[in-house]
């Protein structure tokens, strides 16, 4: 096989929805087949991850594409896409309000929040077998218990 250049690697993941779902469908018939390695296709993927990430955060990628998607308008159908402009990621700054009533509320949610967290890892402490306690305002006993905990079982990959 030839060296491919960047262009020439890019261009090869150019396809549409039917190429990308069969394409996804090769690999996991290849790795029921065994003719595929699990370990390298994820090593494969994380890293494309990673470059992928790395770039589409760039300012200057940002920068050029937008130059480049403007000169078409605000939507438009590119190859096998449709592109749209748009506002994305919108965040607001309330310390410029100058509103003491959000202050305020502000300052009761933040301690509700470091409250509930710091109740909470007392619950996660509890044992399984949970522990009795008395409401001192009703006099009403009852038994605390853990929260369920759940999990997915994956494998982590640390690129070098």
């Amino acid at each position: 096989m030839n060296q491919l250049d960047t262009t020439e690697m890019l261009s090869l993941f150019q396809t549409t929805k039917e190429q990308r779902v069969n394409f996804v469908e090769e690999i996991i018939g290849r790795i029921e087949q065994g003719e595929l390695d699990p370990l390298k296709i994820h090593l494969q993927i994380k890293s494309m991850e990673e470059m992928i990430g790395n770039l589409t955060s760039n300012s200057n990628y940002k920068t050029y594409l937008l130059d480049a998607a403007a000169v078409n308008g605000k939507a438009f159908d590119y190859q096998n896409a449709k592109f749209n402009i748009r506002e994305v990621g919108i965040k607001y700054d309330y310390s410029l309000c100058n509103e003491p009533k959000h202050s305020h509320l502000k300052l009761i949610a933040d301690s509700a929040n470091e409250q509930l967290k710091t109740y909470e890892k007392f619950l996660q402490a509890v044992p399984s077998s949970g522990f009795n306690q008395v409401d001192l305002i009703t006099g009403e006993s009852y038994t605390i218990y853990p929260p369920s905990k759940s999990s997915t079982t994956s494998v982590a990959v640390t690129l070098k």
